[in-house]
């Protein structure tokens, strides 16, 4: 099988239409205060559709039904993580309900002026990593004991290894030896044993902010707290490979204490080949397809 045959199924399909004329439908009904707004396409996400609202605000939609829950999870948590870190992660500034034309629950957040860091190469992004560390650092605070939890994100490797075995059989033939010996060392590897820590859950380079006015990447923010739940903080380190090149990334793990080759790092590394195989499917056409390729080769050194 190759990526292209991968691709057909790679993001999930669309449980509603949602075009701008609707999303103005919705503004207009239940947030007149900014109906005179320019109301702007942005982006398609997995969960979500999006659209810029003025200069300052964006309205997310959900394009299926598991992402009004995550939105309803966001809604209760991100106000408490916020307290626990001291960081603004966007909580909402609008709930909008149902309608007769649309029906799921949708919300309007803050606008984070810069760019997707995944349109930049990993030398551009390697400037902003001891600012994304340090975001990561703060994120990871002990979280409470009735905190969310997720089946996908910052469990036992052992949840995810049914799952992560039928991903590798579905890789290009040329990948799957060298992605069963790094899975199977993140198994062998010790467990998290430390309390569970917040997780942002997804800190993929398209869901850090950036800008680059100064001539170099400076981290904005990480946005996109629909994966937010609580465990191992490797899930999350998982995501250097993503960013990063290998010194840089390396560099930054030592400062988390994540020394190459410990039990921390053996099962970020593991964490990092799952989101390299479920973006590398996406396609060369998508930012994030491209550098889920690009860390499959560097994880497998080809």
């Amino acid at each position: 099988m190759t990526f292209q045959e991968m691709a057909v199924s790679a993001k999930p399909a669309a449980e509603v239409s949602i075009d701008r004329a609707l999303v103005r439908e919705l503004i207009c009904a239940q947030a007149s205060q900014w109906s005179g707004r320019t109301l702007t396409y942005l982006a398609t996400g997995w969960d979500n559709e999006v659209y810029r609202l003025g200069d300052d605000l964006l309205v997310r939609l959900p394009r299926r039904a598991l992402a009004e829950k995550i939105g309803h999870k966001e809604r209760k948590w991100l106000p408490r993580l916020s307290s626990d870190s001291g960081l603004d992660v966007g909580a909402p500034v609008f709930i909008g309900e149902p309608s007769a034309d649309y029906p799921f629950t949708f919300s309007i957040c803050r606008y984070v002026p810069g760019i997707s860091a995944a349109t930049l190469g990993r030398r551009q992004r390697d400037a902003y990593a001891p600012a994304f560390t340090d975001y990561l650092s703060v994120v990871h605070g002990p979280a409470p004991e009735d905190a969310p939890r997720s089946e996908f994100r910052g469990c036992e490797l052992q949840v995810v290894d049914q799952r992560t075995r039928e991903q590798i059989s579905q890789l290009p033939t040329t990948y799957r030896r060298g992605a069963q010996f790094i899975w199977e060392q993140s198994l062998e590897a010790d467990a998290y044993g430390g309390p569970p820590r917040w997780l942002h859950g997804d800190p993929h380079p398209h869901n850090t902010i950036v800008t680059t006015g100064g001539g170099k990447a400076e981290l904005s923010a990480l946005v996109d707290f629909g994966d937010l739940c609580a465990g191992d903080p490797a899930s999350d380190l998982g995501m250097l490979w993503m960013h990063f090149t290998e010194p840089v990334r390396d560099q930054e793990l030592r400062r988390y204490a994540a020394d190459r080759g410990t039990a921390m790092w053996l099962r970020a590394r593991g964490w990092a080949l799952r989101y390299a195989m479920l973006t590398a499917p996406l396609g060369t056409a998508d930012p994030l397809g491209r550098i889920g390729l690009d860390t499959l080769n560097m994880l497998l050194k080809r």
